[in-house]
C-alpha cells in the first residue's frame, strides 16, 4: 500500500472510498511527452555521373519525281555523335530531424480495503464498471524472491504463489494482466511455512528497509507504470 499512496503523492490525487468496489480509488490525468529521433533520407552523394553517347536515328526521305516519271530518291544518311560529357551532383548534407507526439494517459490507481486472499473482486468489480480491459490493468504486489527494492515486471502468467495475484486471476478469469513486482527480501530464517512466511510479509518494514524503499522504489513504481502505459498507448496507435 506503501507503493500506491506514493504514486498517488506523485499525481497529487486524493483518496476517495468506492463502497460498490470495496476500495480506495484515486484517478489521475496526466500528459506524456516523447521525442525520438528521425534519420534523414539517404543524400545525393558526389560521385561522378557519365552520360552515354547518343547516336541519332538514320534519316530517310521519299520524293516524288517530276516530268511524268515516278522515281525514289534516298536522302543522304547522317549520324550525330554527342561527345560524353562528366557531371559531379551536388552533395546535399540532410540534419536528423526530432518528432514529438504527446499521450493522454487516465491512470485509476486502485486500493483494495479487502483481504489479500480476495482483493481480486474489487479489481474485477472496478474493470468491468470502468470498461477497462484485462491486458490494461497492471497489479503491483510484493515478491519474496527479490530483494528489497528490486523492480520486476511481468506481462502476464501463473501467480507463482502469490495469493493476492491468485484471487485477480480467479476474479478476471484469466491471467492475462501485467504485474509490477517489488522486492521485500525473504525472511531470515530458512523456515518457509505458511506461519512465518505470513507473519514476514505482514509485518512492518524496519527504518532502513522504509528508506530503501523510498529511495529505489517509490519514484522508480511511478516511472515504470507511466513506462508500460506509454508503451501500451503507441502499440494500439501503430496497430491503428
Amino acid at each position: 500500500m506503501m507503493v500506491v499512496d506514493a504514486i498517488a503523492q506523485r499525481f497529487n490525487v486524493p483518496w476517495s472510498e468506492k463502497s460498490s468496489w470495496k476500495a480506495e480509488v484515486a484517478t489521475a490525468h496526466t500528459s506524456i511527452t516523447t521525442r525520438h529521433r528521425v534519420a534523414p533520407p539517404p543524400s545525393t552523394s558526389g560521385a561522378k555521373k557519365s552520360m552515354r553517347p547518343t547516336t541519332a536515328d538514320t534519316i530517310s526521305d521519299t520524293a516524288t519525281g517530276g516530268g511524268g516519271g515516278g522515281g525514289m530518291v534516298e536522302a543522304p544518311t547522317s549520324t550525330l555523335t554527342q561527345t560524353p560529357t562528366t557531371t559531379t551532383a551536388p552533395v546535399v548534407k540532410k540534419k536528423e530531424s526530432w518528432v514529438t507526439s504527446t499521450l493522454e494517459l487516465t491512470i485509476t490507481l486502485l486500493k483494495p480495503l479487502q483481504l489479500m486472499n480476495v482483493s481480486g473482486t474489487s479489481v474485477s468489480k472496478a474493470a468491468k464498471d470502468l470498461g477497462v480491459s484485462t491486458s490494461d490493468i497492471l497489479v503491483i504486489h510484493d515478491d519474496m524472491e527479490r530483494d528489497i527494492g528490486k523492480l520486476s515486471f511481468k506481462s502476464e502468467g501463473s501467480a507463482n504463489g502469490h495469493n493476492g495475484i491468485k484471487s485477480c486471476v480467479k476474479a478476471l478469469g484469466t491471467a492475462h494482466f501485467r504485474r509490477l513486482r517489488i522486492g521485500i527480501g525473504r525472511p531470515p530464517v530458512s523456515d518457509r511455512s505458511p506461519k512465518v512466511v505470513a507473519g514476514y510479509v505482514l509485518g512492518r518494514f524496519k527504518p532502513l528497509e522504509v528508506e530503501k524503499l523510498e529511495e529505489l522504489v517509490y519514484y522508480k513504481a511511478g516511472d515504470e507504470i507511466i513506462r508500460v502505459s506509454t508503451t501500451e498507448e503507441k502499440t494500439k496507435t501503430k496497430k491503428a
